[in-house]
């Protein structure tokens, strides 16, 4: 992903840049399904254009034709508000945390609270917002039509929305927005014959005449899951809580935590469960074709499920770790080996690229250039033996506001925190105490949050798991950095691996580079865990 800034950028042009260039992150895609790593995307404020008072844009997402849906989540502070607008293809409004308002044209302004749905209709002008004295958090889904899923109009004015109060409307009604309650539709057991384990569905909203669209809330105990099927539109999931899986048939093990979106193309067959220790919930989304919205398959197995260890590191992990040590100690004929395994278990062309690159930061480039040069000589001996490895999506471009100095604290501090919330530019204020090197050498400084949380981290081939296990691929083949590589072992468990899974992950590296190595890791994982229950 490539940085550019934005003082002044109106929110529609972001929104139009971000199908066209696509903002939201393809942060890990086996070339059929495609996850969005949770606060891996910049927040964007609402342009004053569109938005009245203080609106946040984030974790948009959208589908690929043949399907229409996108979205995005929106946070309004207290009486902040859209302007009017209509959607072609309709739109729903899934409110996540506070108290809302919710207008039609020439309708009474409705309220709505946590865990209530709003839907409008095609076509339906309206407008919606926080109440006066508490703020709003919300997921919105579109549907678009013939590629636009939004007509902006004029903004709503300080006098229309202070008409919002009960009883001014004389009891009219809406006679196009729909409000599903809280806990008003149907809730009740996945029916077995497509689930393994136990399962819950609590419907959100339901396709109509008017809208093909549909949402629904999946829960999962530990080790339950779906069986094979695929959908007409393709699917995307949202996890609301806990963590789980997504698998397309004859492809690589997806693990999906809170916040993540992952993207399943259209009749591509696959299953998505929870991990075996931990329960899920995700919001699934979908459109129904000719009244159609599933095929279901076979049952998946204990057996295919059986790869789900919570104590191994994943294939596509080890592969990452071990490209990047070998690229740091210049073994190229090794080095050969182990690039090959990656592209067979699922890596990309450009992730292979990308973890090739992301080690010129902590071996140089030297060492860097030399695993690119090997990478292409596997590439070239590859395309003479006829086969065709997915090249996958290249970085895509990210706008901004922020300079990189910020953008890549903020970086940083989601790496140690993944629920950080960023401020709006400008609000960065550095501590008074400060790391020594900083202040004995503050270029260096700049160039760590500037380039390599910035630059670097922002590319979106690789999300922030991959990198940091990338980065401790390199630092466990590195005499002398023990410290750094603690560090960034802290950092990649904070990301979600567990203690077991880096313990799994050493063990595999020292069967490659040795034992001496394998020991020194297990060591500073062990420093690492201690520091992480200080």
């Amino acid at each position: 992903m490539h940085y550019t800034l934005s003082k002044s950028m109106p929110l529609a042009l972001l929104l139009l840049m971000a199908v066209l260039a696509g903002l939201a992150h393809a942060a890990e895609s086996d070339g059929q399904i495609t996850v969005w790593r949770r606060g891996e995307q910049p927040s964007i404020q609402g342009s004053a254009q569109n938005y009245t008072g203080s609106v946040r844009v984030d974790e948009q997402w959208k589908t690929e034709a043949p399907a229409r849906l996108a979205g995005e989540t929106l946070t309004f502070e207290p009486s902040a508000r859209t302007a009017w607008h209509d959607n072609p293809g309709g739109q729903s409004v899934i409110i996540t945390s506070g108290r809302g308002y919710f207008q039609e044209e020439n309708g009474p302004i409705e309220i709505a609270s946590a865990g209530d749905v709003v839907t409008f209709p095609p076509k339906v002008r309206h407008w919606f917002g926080a109440a006066p004295n508490t703020g709003m958090s919300a997921m919105v889904v579109a549907t678009a039509i013939d590629g636009k899923s939004v007509n902006w109009r004029e903004k709503v004015t300080d006098a229309q929305y202070a008409t919002a109060a009960p009883g001014n409307f004389g009891g009219k009604q809406s006679r196009h927005l729909a409000i599903n309650r809280s806990g008003s539709l149907a809730s009740g057991k996945a029916n077995p014959k497509n689930f393994t384990g136990e399962a819950r569905v609590d419907s959100l909203f339901s396709a109509t005449k008017e809208s093909d669209t549909y949402g629904a809330y999946v829960t999962f105990e530990p080790c339950s899951r779906t069986d094979w099927h695929s959908h007409p539109m393709g699917q995307t999931l949202i996890v609301t809580s806990g963590r789980g899986y997504v698998q397309r048939q004859g492809g690589p093990l997806h693990e999906i935590r809170q916040g993540d979106i992952a993207w399943t193309p259209a009749d591509v067959v696959h299953w998505h469960g929870a991990a075996p220790e931990t329960a899920m919930t995700h919001l699934a989304l979908s459109e129904r074709v000719q009244g159609k919205a599933v095929t279901w398959g076979a049952n998946v197995t204990d057996k295919e499920y059986g790869a789900v260890n919570p104590n191994i590191m994943p294939v596509r992990y080890q592969k990452i770790a071990l490209i990047s040590a070998f690229t740091a100690n210049g073994d190229a004929d090794r080095l050969k080996g182990v690039l090959v395994e990656a592209l067979e278990a699922g890596l990309t062309v450009n992730e292979v690229k990308e973890v090739l690159i992301h080690t010129y930061a902590y071996a140089g480039f030297p060492r860097a250039l030399n695993g690119i040069n090997t990478f292409i000589a596997v590439m070239d001996e590859r395309e003479k033996q006829g086969i065709k490895d997915v090249v996958g999506p290249e970085a895509r471009t990210v706008t901004t506001d922020k300079n990189k100095y910020e953008y890549g604290h903020d970086t940083l501090a989601k790496l140690r925190d993944p629920s950080f919330q960023p401020g709006p530019a400008g609000s960065l204020k550095l501590p008074a105490q400060r790391p020594r090197y900083e202040t004995f050498a503050p270029t260096i400084e700049v160039f760590l949050k500037g380039h390599l949380f910035a630059d670097i981290f922002i590319r979106d081939v690789l999300d922030y798991r991959s990198r940091e296990i990338a980065t401790v691929g390199v630092l466990f083949n590195l005499p002398g950095a023990n410290a750094q590589f603690r560090s960034h072992t802290g950092l990649a468990m904070t990301q979600g691996f567990s203690e077991n899974q880096m313990k799994d992950l050493f063990t595999v590296m020292g069967s490659y580079l040795g034992r001496e190595r394998g020991d020194n890791a297990l060591m500073v994982l062990q420093q690492a865990v201690d520091a992480q229950k200080k």
